[in-house]
């Protein structure tokens, strides 16, 4: 009878502050894990895509002007005095 009543005060006065104790250091760093994930998220939502911008995701590349070569049809023509 003696043995339970020492393991019920044990009990009382150990393992639960023990688990007290566990329970918030692990509702802690869940918290802290919510908000640093939270914030990745918004740090994310701030780097997205803002509205009325555009962003080129190609460009394509220059050609060379050429200055004897003509663009386009060439037409020749002579002019008609009347």
């Amino acid at each position: 009878m003696l043995k339970l009543i020492a393991l019920i005060l044990v009990f009382i006065y150990v393992v639960m502050p023990l688990i007290r104790f566990l329970m918030k250091a692990f509702v802690i760093t869940q918290v802290h894990r919510k908000m640093s994930e939270q914030d990745i998220r918004n740090q994310q939502k701030s780097n997205a895509r803002k509205e009325g911008t555009i962003d080129v995701d190609y460009v394509p590349p220059k050609q060379k002007a050429k200055s004897d070569s003509l663009e386009g049809d060439y037409v020749p023509y002579e002019e008609v005095k009347e």
